[in-house]
């Protein structure tokens, strides 16, 4: 396990290819064989290689770790033998410490030192320009969905790296910021705005801290804040999430998604609405639906939501990385659009009692309210209340 051996690499030229792979093969501690709906359909020399792979196994002590199927995407192996070995799916989260378990116990097995200040067990974390984090999704018009106009949406809820932005901007409790929010009832309908409401909470807020700032709640901890940049932001109020909408506004042209959305010029700048949130999820025709799933389907198997969704049956108990879960993306590309988070609404649920919408479930629940038709409000869900799976999205309305 000092390397790896890589055809490509370690082969010279001149030297006889079949001899040098089984003998590459018969050396190696451990093998991975790599998966694709592209590779398993084909047929040749790979399968030559896997068939000799698969003898070689005989060779091992039973029960060893010596072949580990990884599969890039959800494909069916084409060998029976391969089919009776747990293989590790990499388009799911955690995957790659998932394999690095793997190896490390064949490492213990034959009895090789893994080095202690080497943290392997981490995957290189992406980019933001590869991930497209500050990228925004323009929703074409659904019959089943009642939108009529033209609106963009993040690709993710906003991550505690974007929100931090916002902490740290000199200009934080601007009241330009948090003044006059717009008001929804609950068919989505405008109400007379929020006046000053916004701005006093944080001025109360302040009173209460000495840092002269309004942290979200959690920021310090190990599992949901800061420590995690990619995690969508969480603890933090109705009135947070609106303030850092305006704050993107005002400051789009000097931002990261100003330039990485050069033909979006935002008119407004704000929370989804129920009805826009729906729309991006796909809609909710059939009844049930997840935001993956295609025309006239509905995910029954609890195997592929926790593929595709961060959910309480996944047990893992606090928030994942945004980009965490590819296969769970809206018909539009829009990810994470279920579980998770909580995603704050612009609208109320029941506006007598101030409490307003969430959609999307989240990491605290269960399959059956992650569902796009799922909605849902809490008593905490008043515009001043903030909880450890409460985030948000934004949505941007263009210029005429």
């Amino acid at each position: 396990m000092d390397y790896p051996w890589l055809d490509e690499e370690d082969l010279l030229p001149g030297q006889d290819f079949d001899l040098e792979i089984i003998k590459a093969a018969r050396n190696a501690d451990a093998i991975i064989i790599c998966l694709s709906k592209v590779s398993v359909a084909k047929e040749g020399y790979v399968n030559k290689e896997i068939r000799r792979v698969l003898d070689l196994a005989d060779e091992k002590s039973e029960g060893a770790i010596y072949i580990i199927p990884l599969r890039l995407d959800e494909c069916e192996p084409s060998f029976e033998r391969l089919k009776k070995l747990h293989w590790a799916d990499y388009f799911t989260p955690h995957a790659h410490e998932k394999l690095i378990k793997s190896l490390s116990a064949r490492a213990r097995a034959l009895k090789i030192e893994i080095p202690e200040n080497e943290d392997v067990a981490k995957a290189p974390t992406p980019s933001d320009e590869e991930l497209g984090l500050h990228h925004f999704i323009e929703i074409s018009i659904l019959d089943d969905v009642k939108v009529s106009y033209p609106f963009w949406i993040g690709k993710y809820p906003v991550t505690n790296s974007q929100y931090e932005r916002f902490l740290n901007a000199p200009d934080f409790t601007n009241p330009i910021y948090w003044l006059d929010f717009l008001k929804f009832d609950e068919k989505c309908q405008p109400m007379p705005n929020w006046g000053n409401k916004g701005f006093d909470f944080l001025k109360e807020e302040i009173k209460k801290g000495k840092t002269g700032k309004l942290l979200p709640r959690f920021w310090d901890h190990k599992d949901f804040g800061i420590s995690n940049p990619h995690y969508p932001v969480v603890g933090i109020s109705w009135f947070e999430a609106n303030a850092y909408c305006e704050w993107l506004l005002q400051n789009w042209d000097r931002l990261p998604e100003g330039r990485e959305n050069p033909s979006l010029k935002p008119e407004l700048i704000r929370l989804p609405l129920e009805t826009e949130w729906t729309a991006a999820s796909g809609g909710v025709i059939p009844a049930g639906r997840y935001p993956w799933d295609e025309e006239g389907v509905v995910t029954k198997s609890l195997k592929v939501i926790l593929q595709r969704a961060n959910v309480e049956e996944s047990a893992i108990g606090h928030p994942t990385p945004v980009y965490a879960y590819p296969l769970g993306k809206s018909p539009f590309g829009i990810m994470d659009m279920v579980g998770n988070v909580w995603e704050w609404q612009a609208n109320f649920f029941i506006k007598d009692y101030e409490w307003l919408a969430f959609r999307g479930g989240s990491w605290y629940l269960n399959q059956f309210v992650e569902r796009v038709s799922g909605r849902q409000f809490f008593h905490f869900s008043r515009p001043n209340k903030a909880w450890s799976d409460y985030g948000f999205r934004v949505v941007v309305l263009p210029k005429k």
